[in-house]
């Protein structure tokens, strides 16, 4: 099997991976590589200001991200980390198994050019600077004014914000979830028609979280 890998790329709070989790749960055949698995250990993490730069390309193991996703082309299960976010490091590894429709969902995943050839389809869900602020701090209301201002509007300004030429498709996140899903999935449907790369197959478990956002 070869896997039809799907990118989805874009700043913090855009919803790439409320949607992945969702075409998990819908989907029996669409599965999941973690770009946030390949950061590296804080202790690694260049600090700017005071504060630790994670929205720098440096913060990322690019090679063992590339090779994953060469493994995963090439049929095989590739051997990642397994990153644990809670204490930002590396506590183990893990085996993905490749599937028919894989995604990679991570907001720098369309910076490295090297990546760039395994990704069949690429996406960038794109978002204000105002809102990616927002709902930082509706997901984290400990994060920093300071780490916002110095570090994360400025990362994405310098490496983010650049890799959108990349995309096929952009994406408007400031929809809802269910206008992205919408948006997304008749993209998605459409390009693997288009290049004879299979179908999605409807899950016969059913996540009350996600209902009525995907019928």
């Amino acid at each position: 099997m070869t896997p039809y890998i799907i990118a989805i790329a874009g700043p913090s709070g855009s919803g790439k991976s409320v949607f992945c989790r969702l075409m998990q749960s819908q989907f029996a055949n669409v599965s999941r590589l973690k770009f946030d698995d390949f950061f590296v250990d804080a202790a690694d993490v260049n600090i700017v200001q005071g504060y630790q730069e994670w929205d720098n390309p440096n913060s990322i193991k690019w090679s063992g991200l590339i090779q994953a996703a060469k493994d995963l082309k090439d049929g095989k299960p590739a051997i990642t980390p397994n990153y644990s976010r809670k204490d930002d490091c590396q506590i183990g590894e893990k085996c993905v198994f490749p599937s028919e429709i894989m995604l990679l969902d991570g907001f720098m995943s369309l910076v490295n050019e090297d990546l760039l050839p395994y990704l069949d389809l690429k996406l960038y869900f794109n978002l204000s600077e105002d809102s990616q602020k927002k709902r930082r701090k509706l997901r984290q209301p400990w994060v920093e004014k300071g780490y916002l201002e110095h570090i994360m509007i400025p990362g994405h300004r310098r490496f983010l914000y650049p890799s959108m030429k990349n995309a096929d498709y952009v994406i408007n996140a400031e929809l809802t979830p269910k206008g992205v899903a919408e948006h997304c999935l008749g993209i998605i449907q459409t390009e693997l028609k288009k290049k004879n790369a299979g179908h999605l197959e409807k899950s016969s478990i059913k996540y009350k979280e996600y209902a009525g956002i995907i019928s």
